[in-house]
């Protein structure tokens, strides 16, 4: 029932972001919030990641559909008792869920909002950081849990 609520609040927070975002930042333009480090700017995606497949909104929500549909399957399957594994997942669903959200009510556009000035990188959100961070801790789960998880079952 943890992940649950932790699922659900890494929603909210995702979606309060954006609505903060658009709201309060003109459409294309940075607040500096730590000069030379962050800044908040506000972007709409049409693609993925750096902009890649940009049109691809029913792509993307398809896809994204299956993704979730997958990990309800995973979760319900495995009903894992791990933290690292239930925490990559609530991570995962909610980040999917959050930019999901964006492509089916914004017009296929996800809201991106955080900007590192001292690097060329791509603008992205929290929803972004959520997928990136579970899709890192599960695979820390997989190298180094997985199967003492799975032999612990046998026995």
């Amino acid at each position: 029932m943890f992940y649950l609520f932790l699922t659900l609040a890494l929603i909210l927070i995702d979606q309060t972001t954006k609505i903060l975002t658009i709201n309060n930042i003109p459409f294309e333009e940075s607040i500096g919030i730590i000069p030379g480090l962050l800044s908040f700017s506000y972007i709409k995606n049409p693609g993925a990641a750096w902009g890649m497949f940009a049109g691809g909104r029913w792509f993307f929500i398809i896809f994204t559909a299956l993704v979730l549909i997958l990990l309800t399957f995973v979760i319900i399957k495995t009903k894992s008792k791990n933290k690292i594994f239930n925490f990559s997942v609530s991570l995962v669903f909610a980040g999917a869920i959050g930019n999901f959200i964006d492509r089916v009510f914004r017009g296929g556009m996800v809201v991106d909002m955080i900007k590192l000035d001292f690097i060329n990188f791509p603008v992205f959100n929290f929803a972004d950081c959520c997928v990136v961070i579970g899709a890192v801790l599960l695979c820390v789960y997989i190298l180094f849990y997985f199967d003492k998880e799975k032999n612990d079952g046998e026995n």
